[in-house]
């Protein structure tokens, strides 16, 4: 009878123990975990949203220029392509016009649609032009922009309307390279822009330490 009294003594202890929930050490040890995940996770989380904004704008200031490229071919225009960095690089842009003269180049700062260098282009004849500016890149910069590999804040260029090539004002293969690059808010990351002397558009690494993967290097 004793025994069994003994048992049920232990066994009512051994339940109430187990039902007394975390001690303060573990809810302690708990907390200190999960503040290190959260620690860990977050700046891996912020390097996956700068590579993607980065990734965003680097493909559409390329798409931009394929699509000035393939209009100059379909419009039978000599199609003008204007680059524009301003400062630090956070202000830029990107516009185009149909050339009717031999230096008819546009302003792709010019937010007036009097003025007579303001990139009036579009593709499809009718409503707004197009353009591509820091405007929901605000978070990026355009740390460079060169000709022929000589660091330069703005430049011009045309495409041929039979090849798509880029050509000088006077009608001539254009022999020079030109190159836009983009630098992440972090500045680990950067992606380049490279328009090759035959026309050919490519994003790629500009930098070994500052790779986005998916890309080859320049």
């Amino acid at each position: 009878m004793t025994t069994s009294r003994k048992k049920r003594i232990v066994s009512c202890y051994w339940m109430n123990t187990k039902n007394n929930g975390f001690t303060l050490i573990e809810l302690m040890i708990v907390i200190v975990i999960v503040a290190i995940g959260v620690a860990i996770a977050v700046p891996s989380y912020e390097n996956i949203i700068q590579k993607r904004r980065l990734t965003t704008a680097a493909m559409e200031v390329a798409a931009f220029l394929s699509l000035t490229q393939g209009a100059a071919v379909k419009l039978n225009e000599v199609v003008a392509v204007s680059v524009e960095r301003n400062g630090a690089g956070t202000s830029w842009c990107l516009g185009a016009t149909i050339r009717t003269a031999a230096d008819d180049h546009c302003d792709c700062m010019s937010t007036v649609v009097a003025d007579g260098d303001y990139c009036d282009f579009n593709v499809d004849g009718a409503g707004a032009p197009i353009l591509i500016n820091e405007e929901g890149f605000s978070r990026l910069t355009m740390n460079s922009s060169r000709v022929g590999g000589a660091a330069n804040s703005n430049f011009n260029f045309n495409f041929d309307p039979v090849r798509g090539t880029k050509i000088l004002d006077n009608g001539i293969i254009d022999t020079d390279t030109h190159d836009i690059s983009l630098i992440s808010e972090n500045s680990k990351y950067s992606l380049r822009v490279d328009i090759s002397v035959t026309g050919r558009v490519q994003v790629c690494n500009p930098d070994s330490d500052k790779k986005v993967p998916g890309f080859n290097s320049c």
